[in-house]
């Protein structure tokens, strides 16, 4: 058994999230993000037509000639193409060379420091830890997008755009920040092991805070690049988790980044907390069925390890965002790994939701895990719980009856008695490596007496641009209609 000690001693090892920043498939924000969840909205579509126009003019035949433009349906972004290099004091020529997975990754950094109130010169000299999960082995990568356009080797100034190892780097050399700057290749789960790395670096003295994300770009999703890579993807796109016609996911596309504190350092000043985290485990599969297959025992053994690192009761656990890529081969190992490790400690039956939001997005590959802690903490944060898409009939190897987890397959109020609110989310990788994180609520926080007494308030907007300016104040619209209540002097200030 597992005693639950929620006491001063184990809150010294919480990490607060205190900062979210995502643009995933169609959704531009993290607002748009939890909008597309709660309404159980399916963002899978054909390629956006202007990123279609700028695939086709590309020189494609150097690189393989047999191809023709059929693209996969997928969770894909708008645009990859923007970025405002001037306003991060790169070159134009310097811009132009750095892959889209850069420069989308130092824009959603920057705007996660300021979702956590830290923006600006706030962190310079600061020891920030940056931990990127990345897998950049399927499909066709920028660089060689270069080399066939230019017909050359890249330039020098190309290199440093294409090195994986930069985007980690590059918001570091930005700010100047002093803590660890690290790239994470597990494949699938590099994202979320990224989450627990950085985790570590805050409890273990690297760093004090941390900025931990992730990108995925499909360059080029046209079918001779990608088939190889990615398997009897459905025709359709739609990722089909735990039922009995699912045939492997769809992709998915986009980019996100957590600001990670320690929970009494957030509190004692007063940061904006989304959710806790209260433990988290990596493992490796070692032998299975093959070197890219899954393995029960091991995802049983991250899931309790977990739990023991957060020190809490398992029977607490009300939720798990699932691995959960549609596969008639992993989602019956996956269930059977998550009723092992809830075995070892009780024997209820259907009380733990679980989801998947590969079924809103498609596979983010090393992206997967973040989008998951990311709609986790947002559940947690709103205490509901968004719909599973596309789950008809169970899996035919799946006993749901017999199992503490049931499918959630409508939005539903998370209730709570005595406990707080608690998930997991779970990350398995091709490459054999599990990641599983257990999140909590974020604790109530009381005003300061008299902090809303004032009879007044001076709402301020600045940009760069008009239209900077007018983006801004649709985002504040969009956002104030959004709530039920709100408190205006907290806007304000």
């Amino acid at each position: 058994m597992i005693n639950d000690t929620a006491n001063y001693d184990n809150m010294t090892k919480d990490i607060a999230v205190i900062g979210i920043s995502c643009r995933i498939s169609n959704a531009g924000s993290t607002d748009e993000y939890w909008r597309m969840l709660k309404n159980g909205e399916d963002s899978i579509r054909e390629m956006p037509a202007a990123r279609k126009r700028d695939i086709e003019i590309l020189p494609l035949k150097h690189i393989n000639n047999n191809f023709k433009y059929e693209y996969f349906p997928g969770g894909y972004l708008d645009e990859i193409d923007k970025f405002d290099h001037d306003f991060f004091s790169i070159s134009p020529k310097e811009a132009r060379y750095m892959s889209p997975e850069q420069r989308l990754f130092l824009e959603t950094a920057w705007h996660v420091t300021e979702d956590a109130g830290y923006a600006g010169d706030s962190l310079n000299g600061s020891r920030t830890g940056v931990y990127i999960g990345f897998s950049s082995e399927f499909g066709c990568d920028y660089k060689t997008l270069i080399s066939a356009a230019r017909g050359l080797p890249l330039e020098i100034t190309s290199v440093v755009g294409n090195v994986k190892s930069i985007i980690a780097s590059r918001i570091s050399y930005i700010l100047d920040l002093k803590g660890p700057s690290i790239v994470i290749d597990t494949a699938c789960s590099s994202s979320l092991v990224a989450v627990h790395m950085a985790c570590m670096g805050i409890r273990n003295g690297d760093c004090d805070t941390a900025i931990a994300g992730g990108v995925k770009i499909n360059l080029v999703p046209i079918m001779n690049f990608m088939e190889e890579s990615i398997g009897s993807a459905p025709i359709d796109g739609r990722t089909r988790a735990f039922d009995d016609i699912a045939n492997g996911p769809g992709i998915g596309e986009g980019v996100a980044a957590i600001f990670l504190k320690p929970l009494l350092k957030a509190l004692e000043d007063k940061d904006h907390i989304y959710s806790v985290i209260k433990g988290s485990s990596i493992n490796q599969d070692g032998s299975s069925i093959g070197i890219t297959a899954p393995n029960s025992r091991a995802q049983e053994d991250v899931i309790v390890k977990s739990w023991k690192d957060a020190s809490i009761d398992p029977n607490t656990i009300s939720y798990i965002e699932t691995h959960g890529t549609g596969t008639s081969l992993g989602d019956p190992i996956e269930i059977n790994g998550i009723k092992r490790a809830f075995n070892s400690f009780t024997g209820r039956r259907q009380f733990c939701a679980i989801g998947s939001v590969k079924t809103n997005i498609g596979h983010l590959e090393g992206l997967a895990g973040l989008a998951g802690l990311i709609k986790a903490t947002l559940s947690l944060k709103y205490r509901l719980i968004p719909p599973s898409l596309y789950f008809n009939k169970p899996n035919r190897n799946i006993n749901f009856i017999e199992s503490p987890v049931y499918i959630n397959t409508k939005p539903s109020y998370w209730n709570s008695n005595v406990t707080p609110r608690r998930c997991g989310v779970s990350s398995f990788g091709l490459s054999g490596t599990n990641c599983h994180i257990v999140l909590e609520e974020s604790p109530e926080l009381e005003l300061d007496a008299g902090q809303t007494d004032y009879p007044y308030h001076i709402f301020t907007l600045s940009a760069k641009s008009k239209v900077s300016l007018k983006r801004m104040v649709n985002k504040y619209h969009l956002y104030l209609n959004e709530k039920d209540h709100y408190d205006i002097g907290s806007i304000c200030y």
